[in-house]
């Protein structure tokens, strides 16, 4: 097992978190440039060595209820990677199309509508002119079906 002192120079060399002490001689370390509501990416660094890294983009058991993985014995470089995977994972929103992202439909007739993502809503345009907007891709694609229209 690593030692406390180990893991803090693991995570020193991250420079997109930031140390806070907490209780009982424990370090936490926040990742400020998250794009998700949480910022905790190493919960209770303990002298002893015991801590917790924030990982709900493993498939694992080992996980707690909030998405913790204990790194107690885990090597310099399993720590490693996972704390690049966990930053690369709170980078990103969740969302998995990007602004400005659109597709075509058309309906047999061979009319066609644009349907776009724009402020993370769903907009279907014929032409230039909104036919209807969209909370979910889904509700969209099943207006577009209602309406006779495939990709």
């Amino acid at each position: 097992m690593l030692t406390f002192e180990q893991k803090q120079q693991i995570f020193a060399h991250f420079d997109e978190l930031e140390e806070k002490s907490v209780s009982m001689g424990r370090l936490n370390y926040h990742f400020e440039g998250s794009q998700r509501e949480k910022t905790l990416i190493i919960k209770h660094l303990h002298p002893n060595g015991n801590a917790w890294l924030y990982a709900p983009f493993l498939e694992s058991d080992d996980l707690d209820k909030e998405g913790y993985l204990n790194i107690r014995d885990l090597s310099e470089n399993e720590i490693a990677h996972l704390l690049k995977e966990a930053i690369r994972y709170l980078s990103t929103d969740g969302d998995p199309y990007q602004e400005g992202f659109h597709e075509w439909y058309q309906d047999r007739n061979g009319d066609a509508l644009k349907l776009s993502y724009e402020n993370k809503m769903w907009i279907i345009y014929t032409g230039e002119n909104v036919e209807a907007v969209f909370p979910t891709r889904e509700a969209a694609i099943g207006y577009l079906t209602d309406e006779g229209f495939h990709d």
